[in-house]
């Protein structure tokens, strides 16, 4: 367990690094590759969603660009989610007790833990949330797993998408906000109906 905490430690540092460092050559890499290597894309996109140090929002703007928004915007939802899981995973590894003495703390998380669908799903729809701290704060608290993929899945559906649309806007100089605006809320409104439904207890 020792070994899996220390690598998990250290993969997660070696990423953050890389990304500090080169960030500017890895936007630049991911402008320049060609649609082809979209794998190579991908596992690029992957790496700089799993630190908070590049706005995904550059990242899912030059996946639109590139590959065109429902493309695009599909690249990004798999992106995120494959960062989100990765660091989920190097996260779980550790002991999530750095604050839980603290009463203020433990009352939110118990409150966060009873609504972790909830919790996940709107922070992934808030833009200005980092993403990479719901994934630690997630992994290191134990927060359920599947809970954690579905509700990211769900979250950045939306998100990734309009990211996506709004590269495209800058290349196209399109000013229509209107039906992204829309499709946001109505997104957001129908995913809450649901999740009061299914999940009655939890609003208690």
């Amino acid at each position: 367990m020792k070994i899996q905490k220390i690598s998990g430690g250290i993969v997660y540092l070696m990423i953050l690094m890389i990304v500090i460092l080169w960030r500017k050559d890895l936007i630049q890499l991911m402008e320049c590759m060609h649609t082809g290597n979209w794998p190579a894309i991908l596992a690029v996109a992957s790496m700089i969603g799993m630190v908070p140090i590049i706005p995904y929002a550059i990242v899912s703007g030059i996946l639109g660009i590139k590959f065109g928004l429902w493309v695009g915007g599909a690249m990004s939802v798999v992106a995120s989610t494959i960062a989100a899981i990765m660091t989920y995973m190097i996260f779980i590894t550790g002991k999530g007790r750095i604050l839980t003495n603290i009463s203020k703390f433990n009352y939110l998380h118990t409150q966060i833990r009873n609504r972790a669908f909830l919790f996940v799903l709107i922070g992934r729809m808030l833009p200005f949330v980092p993403a990479a701290v719901i994934n630690g704060y997630a992994g290191l608290y134990k927060l359920p797993f599947k809970t954690f993929v579905v509700a990211t899945i769900l979250g950045k559906i939306p998100t990734m998408f309009v990211f996506a649309y709004m590269g495209l806007s800058v290349v196209s100089k399109s000013t229509y906000w209107l039906p992204v605006i829309l499709f946001y809320c109505i997104f957001l409104g129908a995913i809450y109906i649901i999740y009061k439904k299914l999940f009655p207890a939890a609003q208690r």
